[in-house]
């Protein structure tokens, strides 16, 4: 056989091989409502939820978390303490992705790689800068959110001294004040603020960034 036709056969199998690797991408279904993130962590932000049941095709994991293919709702990261091997949702087993292929074909000959589960993760969706308020102590209760340079000079009605915590995420910071248009004593936040001390239930005009 010429190097020739060996190399179109391996390229020929590789093809195949990859073809058939790719078609099964490990479905996995949760035991258990569990968060969807969009990198390996609690600390990531959350795009989604699994509901209990849901089946996912699993792409790839790292560590204790795995990265999921939904068929509704964002793809993400999930706890694989949460997933179970197969789509019937029992037994509890975390999710085996051994697919990896590789192939060299002698000196100058083709060269062929896959991998799924140790492939390194995809780089985290970056978290959209936002500030969110909230009636309710440790982010509870009514809520509205706002990006940086979104002003309020004066709280309407519903939401004037109302506001008892405040949530931050992607750089966001926010300045507070007593009064309206940005009067009487103010403060400025750049991390979450599960409650407010003195400027609980007191505000009434704030300033994003």
């Amino acid at each position: 056989m010429t190097t020739k036709k060996l190399i179109l056969g391996a390229t020929i199998a590789a093809i195949s091989l990859l073809s058939a690797v790719a078609a099964h991408a490990a479905p996995a279904s949760a035991t258990s409502s569990v968060n969807v993130r969009t990198g390996p962590g609690t600390g990531y932000a959350k795009v989604g939820a699994l509901s209990a049941g849901e089946v996912v095709d699993v792409k790839q994991c790292q560590g204790s978390w795995c990265f999921v293919d939904r068929n509704a709702g964002t793809d993400g990261w999930v706890s694989k303490n949460y997933l179970a091997a197969g789509n019937g949702g029992g037994g509890g087993n975390k999710p085996d992705i051994p697919f990896n292929f590789g192939m060299s074909v002698g000196p100058g000959g083709p060269s062929f790689s896959f991998g799924i589960g140790d492939a390194p993760p995809p780089a985290p969706l970056p978290a959209i800068a936002k500030a969110c308020f909230f009636k309710g102590n440790n982010f509870t209760g009514a809520q509205f959110c706002v990006t940086p340079a979104d002003n309020e000079p004066v709280l309407p009605g519903g939401w004037n001294d109302s506001i008892s915590s405040i949530r931050l995420q992607g750089g966001a910071q926010v300045t507070v004040c007593k009064n309206a248009w940005y009067g009487g004593a103010c403060t400025t936040y750049s991390s979450d603020k599960p409650s407010l001390g003195s400027y609980n239930n007191a505000i009434s005009s704030y300033q994003a960034f």
